[in-house]
C-alpha cells in the first residue's frame, strides 16, 4: 500500500481526503442515531462524537499506510513547540481578543458561563479535531509526499506546498453549514496554516507536537464559544476577505523562517548531531575526528533540476488556488455583483430590562428565486432567546427561535413581493439585569 502511495502521493492524498469525509458523514450518521441528548446540548457535544470515530480512523490510516510507528515518537516534542512558538502566539492573542466583549461587559461573568461539563467536552473536542485532522494529513498525507519528493530542500518545498493544499481545499466540506464566503476565506488561511504545520512536523518529526498545536489554536480560537455558548459555524460565517490576507500572510512568512536555507541540513540530518549534514555512507558511528572530512559541517544540499520543477509547479499551483478563493470571497461579498442582496437586518442595543420585547421591519424581493440566508444571534446571555418570524402576507414561511449565542445559513425560495421580519428577544430566564442583545439577518439571490 506504502510503495503505491508514494508513486502516487497526490492521487493517494485524494483518497486519504474522501476517507476523512466518508469518516465525517459516518460520524454524522451516528449522531442521528444516538439518544436526544447528544442533539440537545450543543454543537461541541456533537462534534466531539464525530471526532472520536474520526480520530479511529485516522489512527488506522497511519497504520495502513504503515507509518504507524509516528505514534510512538518521544523525541521532538519541546522542539516542535519552539518551532510552533508563532501559533502557540497567535492562539493565546485569539484567546485574550475573545474573551474581551465579555471581560468589558461586566457583572458576574461565572453566571454567563457554560455547565462545566459542557466546557470539557469543548476542550476535549477541540484536541480530538487536532488528532484526527493530524493523523489523516500530517501523519499519512505529509508523510507520503516526504518519502516522494523530500529528497532535497527543493522536494521539501514541494511536499509542503502540497500538504498544504490538500489540508486547506478539504476544508472545501464547511460549505454544507457556513456562510461561502467565509469557507472561501477559511481555506485560503487554513492551506497556509496547513504548509506551517508541515513545516514544523518536518523539523521536529513528532507528531504530538502538531497535535497540540492544533488543538491549542482551535481550542483558544473558539474559546468564547466554547466558554460562553456559541458554535463553529458561526465563527467561520463572520469571516470577511481581509481575514484572507490577515490569515494566510503570517503562517506564509512562518513556513519561509522554518524551511529558511540554514535549517535544510538540520532536516535532512539525523537527530542525534543537530545541523549536522552527513553525507551518504556516513552517521554518528562513522566519526573519526582523525579522519578529516567524514562529517561536514554546514554543508550546502543541492536540489536537482527535476525537484526544483516539482517545486515551481507547487508553487503556481498554489498561487491560483489562493487568487481564485480570494476573487471568489471578494466577488460574493460586493452586492450587486454575483448576489443581490434584499434585507440587510442588524439590531443592537443594551437590556433594558423587559423581559420580553421585539421589532418589526419590511422588505421587498423583486423577483422570484431561491435565496441565501444568514442569521447571527449573540445576546449576552446563553438563556436569552431571540425569535424569528418571516411573513407575507399574513402567511408565516419562517419560523426560528435561537437560544444563546448561535448563528445559521440556510436557502429559502421566495417570490416577488412584500415581506415582514419580526424579532423578538426573550430574556424572562436571565437573572442579571445588565447585558446586551444582537441579531442580524442577511438575505441575497445567488446568480452563479
Amino acid at each position: 500500500m506504502r510503495k503505491a502511495a508514494v508513486r502516487h502521493p497526490l492521487a493517494a492524498s485524494a483518497a486519504v481526503v474522501a476517507i476523512f469525509i466518508i469518516s465525517m458523514l459516518l460520524g454524522s450518521f451516528v449522531l442521528a442515531v444516538s439518544p436526544p441528548f447528544f442533539l440537545e446540548n450543543g454543537e461541541f457535544l456533537q462534534q466531539m462524537v464525530a471526532e472520536c470515530l474520526i480520530c479511529l480512523v485516522g489512527i488506522a490510516m497511519t497504520a495502513v499506510f504503515g507509518y504507524f510507528d509516528i505514534w510512538g515518537s518521544s523525541d521532538g516534542f519541546g522542539k516542535g513547540l519552539q518551532c510552533g512558538g508563532y501559533i502557540l502566539a497567535v492562539s493565546v492573542l485569539a484567546a485574550v481578543t475573545g474573551l474581551l466583549p465579555e471581560i468589558e461587559q461586566g457583572g458576574d461573568i461565572s453566571s454567563r458561563l457554560e455547565p462545566g461539563w459542557k466546557i470539557f467536552v469543548f476542550i476535549i473536542t477541540m484536541f480530538l479535531i487536532g488528532i484526527g485532522e493530524e493523523s489523516f494529513f500530517r501523519g499519512v498525507i505529509a508523510n507520503l509526499l516526504w518519502d516522494k519528493h523530500a529528497k532535497d530542500p527543493a522536494g521539501v518545498w514541494t511536499a509542503t506546498i502540497y500538504s498544504g493544499l490538500v489540508f486547506g481545499l478539504m476544508h472545501v466540506i464547511n460549505i454544507l453549514g457556513s456562510d461561502p464566503v467565509g469557507v472561501l476565506v477559511q481555506m485560503s488561511g487554513v492551506i497556509a496554516m496547513g504548509m506551517a504545520l508541515t513545516a514544523i512536523y518536518y523539523r521536529c518529526r513528532n507528531i504530538w507536537a502538531v497535535i497540540f498545536l492544533h488543538g491549542f489554536l482551535d481550542l483558544c480560537g473558539l474559546l468564547d464559544s466554547g466558554l460562553f455558548g456559541g458554535s463553529i459555524t458561526a465563527q467561520i460565517s463572520e469571516y470577511g476577505p481581509a481575514t484572507a490576507i490577515t490569515s494566510t500572510l503570517p503562517y506564509l512568512i512562518v513556513t519561509l523562517v522554518l524551511l529558511r536555507k540554514s535549517k535544510m541540513a538540520e532536516i535532512f540530518a539525523p537527530a542525534a548531531v543537530p545541523q549536522t549534514y552527513y553525507p551518504q555512507g556516513y552517521g554518528p558511528q562513522a566519526y573519526n575526528p582523525a579522519a578529516p572530512g567524514t562529517l561536514v559541517l554546514g554543508v550546502e544540499i543541492n536540489s536537482s533540476p527535476e525537484s526544483k520543477r516539482s517545486r515551481s509547479r507547487a508553487i503556481a499551483a498554489a498561487v491560483i488556488i489562493w487568487a481564485i478563493l480570494f476573487t471568489g470571497s471578494v466577488a460574493l461579498s460586493v452586492p450587486g455583483y454575483m448576489n443581490t442582496e434584499v434585507l440587510d437586518y442588524a439590531d443592537s442595543g443594551t437590556w433594558n430590562g423587559d423581559r420580553t420585547f421585539g421589532k418589526q421591519t419590511e422588505f421587498y424581493v423583486p423577483a422570484d428565486g431561491t435565496y441565501k440566508v444568514k442569521t447571527v444571534s449573540r445576546p449576552s446571555f446563553n438563556n436569552a432567546y431571540t425569535f424569528v418570524q418571516i411573513t407575507k402576507d399574513g402567511e408565516v414561511l419562517f419560523e426560528q427561535n435561537y437560544g444563546g449565542k448561535c448563528s445559521e445559513t440556510f436557502s429559502m425560495d421566495l417570490e416577488k413581493g412584500n415581506y415582514t421580519l419580526k424579532v423578538i428577544y426573550n430574556f424572562t430566564e436571565v437573572q442579571s439585569r445588565a447585558g446586551d442583545y444582537y441579531f442580524t439577518m442577511d438575505i441575497e439571490r445567488s446568480q452563479g
